[in-house]
């Protein structure tokens, strides 16, 4: 079952009949579904643009982008499309230059704090936005960014530095949450160890593919300044032969003065040329080797359930006897879909490679 209600969380109803159902989670901030009811009144009134499906089941909860009004089967259908609420960050942006020098997690929480919880201008505040306790994750980075939506600042440092972002929500609050995935691997021994392979046919079907065209591993990254006088950074360069791919990253956007009291003050070298390497990692991790294995799960096996026995975001062992893989990696998207004829679950481990919009989007930034 699907409750709805609208931004102001007020319930609104319930879609007790659908013909489909995909809810797809990330670990990230990128999570979608889409769903197929028929074409009435009440479902009409209820799944308009803006207003949020959720499941008591699950804490995620989606609002409705997209609309369409199908009969090429020979039935009226609306198919609704939806994005995660972690989506409301791409409303704002950073309002300012800011100059982080902390953990990823508490970047993306200052932002969504001075841009969207408790902004100077109250115009800009959503009041619907909470954030979850702080974990304390991950390590300190340097970090100049300005003027970018919430969401890409979320997007890019929950990539680069392997960080899960999601909403929790219970119908009446709204929360965003970063978290780790815990370790469930074979190389452990303080969790339960969750090994998904067709021999311990826990798997129904498995796809597994490799690329490393697009692998960039030596950075050289330009900063401000014009010709020779243009402050460079570079990663990588340790890396020799054919083993070298190397990329220029356009990092003039990174200002090499900071506000000081009215004026702007100068950087100093060594700040800024980490700010040049933090702009480097971010963008070189766009372009690695990509490794990835979507599987469907048997899910009347025990000891492997989805959502019981380990989580998006955990990390597991993937054993394929007939292809020779033992690699041990991260559950980073997680597809529940509900038909007539039952639900499937269908999980993805490690990065796939990336779809051609995903490719130009990276292009482009």
């Amino acid at each position: 079952m699907l409750y709805v209600c609208n931004e102001k969380f007020e319930r609104l109803g319930y879609i007790g009949n659908f013909s489909y159902l995909l809810w797809r989670k990330k670990y990230g901030p990128g999570s979608e579904a889409e769903v197929h009811v028929d074409v009435t009144p009440k479902n009409i009134e209820l799944l308009k643009n803006g207003n949020i499906i959720f499941r008591q089941d699950d804490n995620e909860a989606m609002y409705i982008y997209y609309r369409q009004f199908d009969d090429s089967n020979g039935v009226d259908q609306l198919v609704i499309k939806c994005f995660s609420l972690t989506r409301w960050t791409d409303r704002r942006i950073l309002w300012k230059q800011y100059d982080f020098n902390d953990t990823p997690e508490k970047i993306m929480r200052q932002s969504i704090i001075e841009n969207m919880i408790s902004p100077t201008d109250s115009a800009r505040k959503i009041p619907q936005v909470q954030l979850a306790m702080v974990k304390n994750i991950g390590k300190a980075i340097q970090q100049q960014i300005s003027y970018k939506q919430v969401f890409e600042v979320c997007e890019n440092l929950c990539t680069t530095h392997d960080v899960g972002m999601r909403c929790l929500f219970d119908g009446r609050t709204l929360k965003y949450d970063f978290y780790e995935g815990t370790d469930r691997t074979i190389n452990q021994s303080l969790n339960p160890r969750i090994i998904l392979s067709k021999n311990r046919s826990n798997l129904l079907k498995r796809t597994y593919e490799d690329a490393d065209n697009d692998l960039k591993t030596t950075a050289l990254i330009g900063g401000a300044g014009e010709g020779t006088a243009r402050k460079m950074a570079s990663i990588g360069t340790s890396i020799t032969g054919l083993n070298r791919r190397e990329i220029f990253i356009d990092a003039r956007e990174i200002s090499d003065t900071r506000d000081g009291d009215g004026e702007q003050i100068p950087i100093p070298y060594g700040e800024y040329n980490n700010l040049l390497v933090a702009k480097g990692n971010e963008k070189i991790a766009e372009y690695t080797e990509f490794i990835g294995f979507d599987c469907e799960l048997d899910v009347t096996k025990e000891n492997t359930k989805y959502n019981e026995d380990f989580f998006l975001g955990d990390l597991v062992t993937i054993k394929d006897d007939d292809l020779g893989i033992l690699m041990n990696s991260r559950v980073m998207q997680a597809d529940e879909v509900f038909q007539e004829d039952g639900k499937s679950i269908y999980v993805t481990v490690g990065k796939s490679v990336p779809t051609l919009p995903q490719a130009i989007k990276r292009m482009v930034k």
